[in-house]
Order: C-alpha cells, then sequence, then structure tokens
C-alpha cells in the first residue's frame, strides 16, 4: 500500500479540524506539515492548500448565507481589490524563491500568533450568533486602508496557500465594525473566490498536482465537519495552547530547514 497519500489525507484532516476549531482555515498548519512531513515542494504544497480552501468555502458559506451572517453586498465591494491581490500573490508565488516564501510564512505564523494572544482578551460579543448589517457602504475615510488592506489579503492568500481571512475577519470585524460571526460569514464569501483565482494561475505554471490535491482536499473537508463539532466542546483556552505550541515548533523547523 502506497501510505503517502494515507498520510497527506490524515495530515489534512488534522489541519482542517484545527483551522475550523480556531477559525484560521488548514492552511496555516497544512502548508509547513507537507513540506516538513513529506518533503512536499513549497509551490506545490501552496497550489493544493489553495484548491482545499476553495473547496472548504464553498461548504461552509451556504452555513453563514442561510443564517444572514454573510453580507454579499460588501463582499462584492472587497471581492475586486482582494482578486487583484490574488493575481499578483499568484504571479509572485510562482517566480520567488522558496527560501522567500519560507520567510514570509515564518512571519505569518506570529502575525497569527499574535492575533490569537489579543482575541484571548474577553470579547464583548455575545456567542449567539449576530446577523450581518444590511448596510455595506465603507466610509469615504477608511475606504483607503480597507480597499489597500484587501489588496494584501489577496496577496498573502496566494502567495503562502493559506485564507485571506486571517486579515479580512480583523478589518472586517475592527476597522469596519462588523460583529465577528457576521465578519467571519462575509470573509468566507471572499475566500473562495481568491483562492480559486490564485489556483489557476498555478494551475496554468504546473503546480497543481492531483496526488497532492486529492488527498489535502478530501482530508480537510473532513477535518472541517470534525473541528466543527470538537470546537464546542474542547475549551478554547486548551486549543489556543496546542496550536500556539504547534505553530512554534513549525516556525523553528522551517527556520532550521530553509536558512541553515
Amino acid at each position: 500500500m502506497n501510505w503517502e497519500p494515507l498520510g497527506l489525507f490524515l495530515v489534512s484532516v488534522g489541519a482542517g479540524a484545527f483551522g475550523a476549531m480556531l477559525g484560521l482555515g488548514g492552511g496555516i498548519i497544512l502548508v509547513p506539515a507537507m513540506t516538513l512531513l513529506f518533503h512536499v515542494e513549497l509551490t506545490a504544497a501552496i497550489a493544493a492548500s489553495l484548491v482545499s480552501i476553495v473547496a472548504t468555502s464553498c461548504v461552509g458559506v451556504q452555513t453563514y448565507l442561510r443564517a444572514g451572517l454573510t453580507n454579499v453586498n460588501l463582499g462584492a465591494r472587497l471581492l475586486i481589490p482582494m482578486v487583484l491581490g490574488a493575481i499578483l500573490g499568484g504571479v509572485l508565488g510562482t517566480r520567488i524563491s522558496e527560501k522567500m516564501v519560507a520567510a514570509l510564512f515564518i512571519i505569518l505564523i506570529f502575525y497569527v500568533l499574535f492575533q490569537m494572544i489579543r482575541a484571548a482578551k474577553p470579547a464583548k460579543e455575545s456567542a449567539a450568533s449576530t446577523p450581518a448589517p444590511s448596510s455595506s457602504e465603507i466610509p469615504y475615510h477608511k475606504r483607503p486602508i480597507v480597499y489597500g488592506v484587501s489588496i494584501l489579503s489577496g496577496i498573502i492568500s496566494a502567495l503562502l496557500g493559506v485564507g485571506g481571512g486571517l486579515i479580512q475577519v480583523p478589518l472586517i470585524n475592527g476597522t469596519l465594525g462588523y460583529p465577528l460571526r457576521a465578519a467571519i460569514g462575509t470573509s468566507g464569501f471572499l475566500i473562495g473566490a481568491t483562492a480559486a483565482i490564485s489556483a489557476l494561475i498555478y494551475l496554468a505554471e504546473g503546480a497543481i498536482i492531483p496526488d497532492l490535491v486529492v488527498p489535502c482536499v478530501l482530508g480537510v473537508m473532513v477535518g472541517a465537519k470534525i473541528g466543527a463539532v470538537m470546537g464546542m466542546r474542547v475549551p478554547t483556552r486548551a486549543l489556543r495552547f496546542i496550536f500556539a505550541g504547534v505553530m512554534i515548533y513549525t516556525a523553528i523547523r522551517m527556520y532550521l530547514k530553509w536558512f541553515l
């Protein structure tokens, strides 16, 4: 039996579960796991992760739409700058060195850890689902930063194979003042589209390998369903502690692999 597809599937299940439990998406775990455990080229790992993001987004966005937690009009306004960023990130991702991509991924890991520390503070918002505001207007004075950050999130999503929600959720929640769950729902509407654009660029460059993509997509989708259930039962503090340990270890391994 060829254990590599099975191993990729099991790792993808874990990545999808952790991503769903913490609301981060599986790419932040899946990409380094594929490169460190299975010695997959970084570009191929990023491409496979992007395809899995498209699949999970298509499934997850339906739930948020039914719950009224997605502001489609706002999503449409942010989609163009994110797609522009995704195109730029996809082009850069197939042309810059793996060492540069690894450095950016390590920076992203510490950014995510910083955001998790901030999120660990008591939240003002109720745990109950809060509908997305119907207004989609972006205040004029906030447009430069909103559109600029949206472009950046598209670049990072395509360049590193992670969901742009890592940046879009704090933007929609903090800068635009949307409730957290509504921000997550609206961000989910954007992620699938930008990941699809990015994946097409990687496909054109021959970076998408079916033998990698199939077990990753299946594993992440199964893991996301498991994580959605477990996330309601496992204490958040324990999840954050485990995830922080895994991410710090991953950052060290990536540094040792590409810089020493």
